[in-house]
């Protein structure tokens, strides 16, 4: 086994120099098909080989990450948070064996062809290639989603939607799916089949968690589970017998990420961005996940409804969210609250009203009212039942009333259309979000984040049951992804849940802070 693990700095530049020579003999000779001087662990070879932003790539700190490395099963799954180097491990994965076996085929397919080409070139290119000088040495000019090697071998970088389809025609001996969780998983078996005449057949499937029990869950499953024991300082198998390796990481085993920014994580995130992102788990959603002493918590019996010329404006900025109703069973419901700590968020109510109107024109009118008199900074609106009461406070606040639509689209659950004065948003992730708000109280002082004004019960009684009527349920999107969707009892109402829904938007919206959903 070849090593330069103690070798000093000269040394090491003299055995770098002669194995680049080795490599170009060898690439000159058709019937040599393998380098003589060829580190046959890869870790050796990533350690000296690879430099990253200007430093030799190290895995110090890091011994979760060598086993992974060293894995040689056909077939593993990595189930993993952000920010964990799993991407780049997919870079050297792929350099490595490209490298080590002439006239091989490598692909790499992740859920979009954008992110294809940001791997292709800030991993493979800007940080592999262009900083490697034995890397650099080795490969033919190619373009963003093909790179030749000289010694035969191709790396092939696709979007795997919808079904893997590019891959379909690519004969290829080591596969690589990221961001497996936005894939179609049951499309699998038709991927396995590009490596079906391969004598090295490997796979491997990596992403984030999502949502417990969908096929990515199910898959990561059929595997042996492996947890790292960081007092045994290895990897510990919970399903032993499988045959294939599927291993758990979370930002907890981070040396670089400190448990109070961790915490902080917890205290900003949604319980499921949280476990999907920080925990690199799936999320378990609960059938009711409100009930009545969750909404009664929030109640605070020694205040009331605010008037407009009572209101502290030095306090915060107020938010205003609109959901239509017909005026019999179902009520247009106006949400008024402020934001009085933007850290946490925090927000206190200050009028909420069932406007009982069936007319439409009367309906926005009332609104318009509410709008002018308690001077409210931003109003979100339910942009899918009250066309003629959009359309009417739209002409007359333009981007002060945004519409709302409703989607189904967990992977970009926010998306603001300027030209069209609406955001899209994933219906689930607004009911989590808001979920998250009234059952997480505030870190330190465990006050909720929201506080309704409950001294006069008439005027709140009501609420809880619109909350309380939610009820979750798991349903198939395409590919095998579970979704939950929320839904409530014919004859019920959820009126305030969706309006102070949109007046949480309606802040959202001017959050300077608000995460992109498109990571690298």
């Amino acid at each position: 086994m070849f090593s330069l693990n103690n070798a000093n700095r000269e040394m090491r530049r003299k055995i770098q120099e002669m194995v680049e020579k080795q490599y170009h003999n060898t690439l000159g000779n058709t019937t040599a098909i393998q380098p003589v001087l060829f580190p046959d662990d890869i870790i050796s070879w990533v350690e000296e080989v690879r430099t990253i932003k200007g430093k030799p790539f190290s895995f110090e700190g890091r011994p979760y990450l060598p086993p992974i490395y060293r894995d040689t099963n056909k077939e593993i799954y990595i189930v993993k948070p952000r920010q964990m180097e799993i991407t780049e491990f997919a870079a050297n994965w792929l350099f490595y064996n490209l490298i080590r076996y002439p006239s091989t085929v490598g692909l790499y397919l992740t859920d979009r062809q954008e992110h294809a080409s940001i791997f292709s070139k800030l991993r493979i290119h800007s940080w592999g290639i262009d900083q490697s000088p034995v890397i650099k040495s080795l490969v033919d000019k190619g373009n963003v989603s093909w790179l030749p090697f000289k010694n035969g071998s191709h790396l092939y970088m696709h979007s795997a939607w919808p079904d893997y389809d590019k891959a379909r025609s690519i004969p290829a001996d080591f596969v690589i799916v990221d961001e497996i969780q936005s894939t179609n998983v049951e499309a699998i078996p038709v991927l396995k089949e590009t490596l079906s005449k391969s004598s090295h057949g490997r796979f491997i499937g990596m992403g984030t968690g999502s949502d417990q029990d969908d096929s990515w869950w199910k898959l990561w499953h059929t595997g042996n589970q492996q947890e790292w024991d960081p007092t045994l300082n290895q990897w510990v198998a919970k399903n032993p017998l499988s045959s294939i390796s599927s291993y758990h990481l979370s930002q907890y085993m981070a040396s670089w990420m400190s448990r109070e920014q961790i915490e902080k994580k917890k205290v900003a995130y949604t319980p499921r961005r949280f476990t999907n992102e920080v925990e690199g788990w799936w999320h378990a959603s609960a059938r009711k996940p409100l009930v009545e002493s969750d909404i009664l918590a929030l109640f605070d019996k020694n205040t009331r409804f605010i008037s407009p010329t009572d209101v502290n404006k030095k306090l915060g900025p107020l938010y205003l969210g609109v959901d239509w109703g017909g005026g019999t069973r179902a009520h247009t419901v106006a949400w008024i609250w402020q934001l009085v700590d933007k850290t946490a968020p925090q927000f206190s109510v200050i009028y909420v009203e069932r406007i009982d109107k069936e007319s439409t024109e009367e309906q926005a009118d009332y609104v318009a009212k509410l709008v002018d008199a308690y001077d409210i900074e931003q109003g979100v609106m339910d942009g899918g039942g009250g066309p003629r009461q959009v359309q009417k406070l739209e002409a007359r606040y333009a981007e002060k009333m945004i519409k709302c639509l409703y989607i189904s689209r967990p992977e970009k659950p926010f998306e603001f259309v300027s030209e069209k004065n609406q955001i899209l948003v994933d219906r689930t992730w607004a009911v989590e979000t808001m979920i998250d708000l009234i059952k997480r109280p505030m870190l330190q002082t465990q006050i909720p984040r929201i506080s309704i004004p409950a001294g006069y019960s008439p005027h709140v009684d009501w609420i809880p049951d619109h909350f309380t009527c939610i009820q979750g349920e798991s349903v198939d999107l395409s590919g095998g992804k579970k979704y939950v969707r929320y839904t409530h009892p014919e004859g019920s109402n959820d009126d305030a849940l969706h309006s102070s829904i949109y007046a949480h938007l309606a802040w959202y919206l001017q959050d300077e802070s608000r995460w992109s959903y498109i990571s690298v």
